[in-house]
């Protein structure tokens, strides 16, 4: 009776531990690009999660180098969409955003406009925790970032 308790109580401990994460967060390999301008301005009409809010600003700053006498570049962020759904036996996130630049050459009298829209999505599906899914969604955030920087570059 006593080995019956001992290992009643040994699967109900090892049932009640807790899993860590199977998903690991991703790093994004963002491109380098440079603009022939003198100054750059980063502009956010549309209210940004966090994590997006900042993977941009950090893009921003680092990645977008200026190289030039005189202009000026203005990168805008005009619409941000998340959307989750559901799925057979899971969840969905789809990430939309959409931006302009303008790249203005006063002394050129040259205005150069690019507009684009860029999507992600990520899914999860079985047995999955909160945190999970958490990390789906920054890890889609991410990759929507890394999409932008290579839809940007290939624009200029």
């Amino acid at each position: 009776m006593k080995k019956i308790l001992i290992l009643l109580l040994t699967l109900i401990f090892a049932s009640c531990s807790a899993k860590d994460s199977m998903i690991e967060p991703t790093n994004p390999n963002l491109e380098t690009m440079t603009f022939d301008v003198v100054e750059k301005k980063l502009k956010v009409e549309k209210a940004l999660p966090d994590k997006v809010n900042d993977l941009l600003t950090w893009w921003f700053n680092t990645k977008v180098k200026i190289n030039g006498f005189d202009g000026k570049v203005i990168f805008t962020v005009s619409e941000y969409k998340e959307e989750f759904t559901l799925i057979n036996d899971g969840k969905r996130v789809d990430i939309d955003m959409s931006f302009n630049l303008m790249l203005t050459k006063p002394r050129l009298s040259q205005t150069k406009f690019i507009e684009g829209t860029v999507s992600s999505f990520g899914t999860l599906s079985g047995d999955f925790s909160l945190k999970d899914f958490d990390t789906v969604i920054q890890n889609t955030q991410a990759d929507l970032i890394l999409r932008l920087s290579r839809d940007l570059k290939s624009k200029i």
